[in-house]
């Protein structure tokens, strides 16, 4: 009934104001297909209307549409590096559409070559269908993401998830203790993600060996994607995987550097005969890393292996098939403080430890891994509606896990506490039905999607902290094993406990043209969650059970200045997250509302010059309400729930191609992020690990012709400015400033690369307080095939 009460406030006066322009009259529309020589879609391939300034880009069926063009004779033009165009000549008709088709005179493997080598803008790759879960062009979509393509993981040498995070506007890089790799976006920090965009287990190990991009999805999202994790009211970033394609290649490559660094990873992708006929395609990869630490103790292992199998069935059904089993060993610590007026230090660069001293040995180290097993079937019911399934089983845990927290007490003396979590067990399992049509209401184009689903969650924890000892900085460190860690853990004894929850969703989300340059987007969301609440062993209970409905509701508008060129948006995004009821001291119990996170956003999106600098500037102002704060009555400290919290800030993105071989990609965003009604020791606070200012550069160029041809160098920076390291705002997370730069020779059958980090060989903490690697390098040798 809201979704229904909706549609006629806001569509149907919309819809109404648009029938008097909406015909065009006296304007005609071009809308067709680019196809290689052997049959196959051409995507990503420029049209352009001579004598005009209008130019597309090809979809991934290569299709493609221009609106409004003026009766005439012209002449359509498909251009590609390195080749003499396609030119054919249309006739334009008043008030029709003229279906063209064209059909280059290259194959898909040659196309594919061409726009790998010679793409205009190389790390122009905003096409995407998890973003609104239906696909929709950037230009179109009335919200921010961003995207890191391969070839800018692959011209980085990035060996790390917090590599590619760094080209990202706004982006902070963090890390959870539990081995995921993750980052602050608009101010909230976020350690989980999802793949191919549905929700994993909460332990998310993972080598970027298997990744064909990053999607970074900005703002609520829980329209879309729910409450559930991975999801934070700043957005979240969805790992999108290596799927099978049509021809038979690969690579192999090696990785080393300083520190003990090796990495080595195999990709192989082959087309299967089934039934007499090469339909389906399997490919393989697999890797392995292993690096020691540039202080006096520590490591970083894992291996991966990850097959994927696609089966084109018939024209009408396709079948997705992957798994991924990936195996960690690492050590790690976090940084504390204790009673600040004992301490000198007001920031991290201040500190008594010394940035190679670790506290720590090899043996207190953590075991932890991950099992994904992931489907998609698509079925095709007609020419405007198609049925997308998804699944996810995503089961991680912990073999061992010892980490240990550095408590500083005074200017020379440091608490070090173990928490022992062996094992444990955390899984997610998702179930997602989307039916997603694109058709019209009378003259009105609309690009629908009906979704159903379902979240299992569980975990089963297994937990003790070990407070080992004080030492002193300026006397010799003693020693400690796992061994004593263990010993004092079957003293002190195990505390354990199980959880499971299940979410029940339903979701609609419409994008309605009201002219071919101005569309509306309405999505509304009903999420139902359920848990019996925390299972105890040691009493045979169940505590703390609840169930909650949330609603989340999204709406869009965009208007297209410059048609497939410039559009202004402004969006409404709401996220929200469910919350346990609280226990009270006086007795009694406090049922928790969802807390909510609503996002208003303007901004500008640009794709001009015919794709050579593509661009985004947006304004964003985010409010958190029904956040839990602590209130003192009578002496006793009650939960109250009319705490709020406000993030606002600017975001800007650049990705130039200004001329052939040189590629730019580049940001700057600004966020503030305020505790606005909380507790007295929150009240006014900014939060942890949000700098107010970040920027980020890169900058490739690479050699197309002559003997030197595929040679190139790149260079880069990246920015995090000043933030607080904890809570109370007293001491400083300080500001760093990183660059790097690469020299590479790329050529069909082998790449040579090196590159150089942090070379000014800067010192820098993460969010936990960790000292992170100095001046470092790796040289890089794929052969392909």
């Amino acid at each position: 009934m809201r979704l229904l009460a909706i549609w006629c406030l806001f569509i149907l006066p919309l819809t109404g104001f648009a029938n008097s322009f909406s015909n065009d009259p006296g304007l005609g529309t071009i809308k067709g297909q680019v196809i290689t020589s052997d049959d196959k879609p051409a995507s990503f391939v420029s049209v352009s209307l001579k004598g005009t300034h209008r130019t597309v880009m090809t979809e991934d069926d290569g299709s493609f549409v221009i609106y409004k063009v003026k009766p005439g004779t012209y002449q359509l033009e498909v251009t590609l590096v390195g080749y003499d165009p396609l030119v054919k000549e249309v006739i334009i008709e008043k008030d029709h559409i003229t279906a063209v088709n064209l059909q280059l005179s290259q194959s898909s493997l040659q196309l594919q070559e061409v726009i790998v080598v010679h793409a205009k803008n190389r790390y122009a790759t905003k096409r995407t269908e998890t973003v609104a879960r239906m696909p929709l062009r950037n230009l179109e979509n009335p919200q921010v993401y961003n995207v890191v393509a391969q070839s800018l993981i692959t011209e980085q040498v990035a060996t790390e998830r917090t590599d590619i995070f760094r080209n990202i506007p706004g982006a902070v890089p963090n890390f959870a203790a539990g081995g995921s790799q993750g980052l602050t976006m608009r101010g909230f920090q976020n350690t989980q993600g999802t793949r191919n965009g549905l929700a994993t287990s909460a332990i998310a190990p993972m080598n970027v060996a298997i990744l064909d991009r990053i999607e970074f999805i900005k703002g609520p999202v829980g329209t879309v994607f729910g409450g559930g994790r991975g999801i934070t009211f700043g957005g979240t970033y969805n790992y999108v995987t290596k799927k099978p394609y049509e021809n038979f290649g690969g690579e192999v490559r090696y990785v080393g550097g300083n520190n003990g660094f090796n990495f080595l990873s195999a990709d192989v992708n082959t087309p299967l005969t089934i039934k007499g006929k090469e339909d389906a395609f399997f490919r393989f990869v697999g890797a392995w890393q292993t690096k020691g630490s540039f202080q006096d103790q520590g490591f970083a292992k894992n291996f991966t292996v990850a097959p994927s199998f696609k089966y084109n069935v018939n024209d009408r059904l396709t079948i997705n098939l992957e798994a991924e089993l990936t195996r960690g060993n690492y050590t790690t610590t976090s940084l504390a403080f204790g009673n600040l007026s004992k301490i000198t230090a007001r920031s991290l660069k201040d500190l008594p430890i010394g940035y190679k001293q670790s506290l720590i040995n090899n043996s207190l180290d953590i075991h932890n891994g991950i099992n994904n097993v992931q489907a998609q079937i698509e079925y095709k019911i007609s020419d405007k509606w198609k049925s997308q399934t998804n699944y996810l089983y995503s089961e991680g845990f912990y073999k061992d896990f010892l980490w240990t927290t550095l408590t500083l007490l005074t200017d020379s003396t440091v608490a070090r506490s173990t928490r022992n979590q062996t094992p444990e067990t955390f899984g997610n399992i998702q179930a997602q039905q989307n039916f997603i049509g694109d058709f019209t209401i009378g003259k009105f184009r609309n690009r629908v999607v009906i979704g159903l689903d379902y979240n299992y969650n569980y975990n089963d924890l297994y937990r003790v902290t070990i407070p080992v000892d004080t030492i002193n900085l300026r006397q010799s460190i003693p020693n400690y094993s796992a061994d004593k860690i263990d010993n004092l853990s079957q003293q002190r004894g195990f505390a354990s406990s199980s959880t499971k929850s299940n979410t029940y969703s339903l979701y609609l989300s419409d994008l309605f043209n009201i002219t071919p340059e101005l569309m509306a987007m309405m999505s509304l969301r009903m999420d139902r969650f359920t848990t019996d609440g925390t299972y105890t062993p040691a009493t045979g209970k169940y505590t703390g059970g609840y169930n909650q409905t949330s609603w989340s509701p999204k709406f869009g508008l965009v208007y297209q200045v410059l048609k497939d060129q410039v559009s202004v948006f402004a969006n409404y995004m709401n996220g929200f997250l469910n919350l346990a009821p609280a226990n009270q001291p006086d007795g009694t119990i406090l049922a928790l509302k969802p807390q909510y996170g609503n996002q208003l956003e303007a901004g500008v999106k640009m794709e001009i010059f015919r794709n050579k600098l593509i661009g985004s500037v947006s304004v964003y102002d985010i409010a958190v309400t029904n956040s839990t704060r602590n209130e003192t009555i009578d002496g006793k400290i009650f939960t109250i729930q009319d705490g709020t919290q406000h993030s606002k800030g600017v975001e800007v993105e650049m990705i130039a191609n200004p001329k052939a071989g040189l590629n730019i990609i580049a940001g700057y965003a600004f966020n503030e992020n305020k505790y606005t009604k909380a507790s007295p020791a929150l009240q006014g606070k900014q939060v942890t690990a949000s700098p107010n200012h970040t920027a980020n550069f890169w900058v490739n160029y690479t050699l197309l012709q002559g003997s030197w041809k595929g040679f190139g160098v790149g260079a880069g920076g990246y920015y995090v400015g000043d933030s607080w390291f904890e809570s109370g705002n007293q001491v400083v997370l300080p500001s760093y400033t990183l660059v790097g730069a690469t020299l590479f020779y790329d050529q069909p059958a082998y790449r040579i690369s090196i590159k150089g980090n942090n070379l000014l060989n800067e010192k820098y903490w993460n969010s936990n307080g960790t000292a992170q690697e100095p001046f470092n390098f790796v040289l890089s040798l794929g052969l392909k095939f």
